[in-house]
Formats: C-alpha cells, structure tokens, sequence
C-alpha cells in the first residue's frame, strides 16, 4: 500500500513539474506580444502565470509569473537592469500567488480585481520610493501597465471559465 501511495505522488509531482513548464513555455511566449509602452516589458506573459495560480495553485503561479517576467525582460535586453527586473518578477510572483489564494477561496472576479489593481497600481506605485524612478516613472508605466493588466486578465477569465471543473490535473 505505501509503495502504490508513493507511485502515486511521484506521478502527481511530476505531472505538476511538466504543467508548471508548459506554463513558462507559454509565458515565454506570451512574452513576445508587446503591449506598447516606454520600457517595452509589457506583454502578455502574466495571463499564464494568472492561470497556473488559478488552476494549479498559488505557488506555481508565483514560479511561472516569476520566470515569465525575466523572459520578457530578457526579450527586451533588461532595460531596468537585473537588479530591478528581479524584484519585478518576485512582485509579480507575489501578486500572482494572492490572486491563487483568492481564487482557491471561491471567487473568481475577486481574484481577478485584485490582479489588476496590483499589477496595474500597487507595482508600478512601489517604484514611487525608489530615488531613479519615483513618480515619474509611475505616470509613465500607469496606463501600459493597466492595458496589459487588463488585456492578461480577460484571457484568463475567458480560459479559467472555460477549464475550471473540466480538467482534473
């Protein structure tokens, strides 16, 4: 019996560790459709992060938002530098693990309202403290940020509604 429940989680972790990246994959991807901003690291990598948080938990979220983020940056050359374009990606694993949370209590447009208010305010407003960016670079990124946001969060509603009960992963 212990050897069968072992078989059984090995399969259920590796069943995960292809999902998480097939969902980097399509990050990557995502990665490559610019929404027009001044940086060029608006795109649309967040929609499967948003995704895996939803459908397969808050913590592989967090890891394809992660690694979706340094794709687009790397796509674009780093533009903020490393340093910046790291705590990026670790908001955005953040914000992207809440969101999973949210989602796993029940409420789908909850989540996605926290998504957007969080990528397309709070993460941008975060570099307001910071002395090279401030509220300049806040203004700037605002409105990209929110299209991006808000284009990322529709497919998610769209595929989210469309798979959620439907596949057992």
């Amino acid at each position: 019996m212990e050897m069968k429940k072992m078989k059984q989680t090995s399969k259920l972790e590796t069943r995960q560790m292809i999902l998480i990246g097939m969902f980097i994959a399509l990050a990557f991807v995502g990665s490559f459709v610019k929404i027009p901003s001044p940086f060029g690291t608006v795109a649309l990598d967040s929609a499967p992060a948003f995704i895996a948080a939803m459908l397969l938990g808050p913590v592989p979220g967090a890891i394809v938002a992660f690694m979706g983020h340094l794709l687009t940056s790397l796509n674009v050359g780093f533009p903020l530098t490393i340093p910046i374009h790291l705590l990026i990606a670790t908001e955005m694993a953040l914000i992207c693990f809440l969101v999973g949370i949210i989602f796993r209590k029940g409420s789908l447009f909850l989540a996605l309202a926290v998504g957007l208010l969080l990528n397309g305010v709070a993460a941008p407003a975060s570099f307001i403290l910071i002395p090279q960016f401030g509220l300049p670079f806040f203004t700037v990124m605002l409105l990209p940020l929110l299209i991006g946001s808000v284009i990322n969060l529709i497919i998610v509603a769209i595929v989210v509604r469309a798979l959620k009960g439907r596949i057992t992963w």
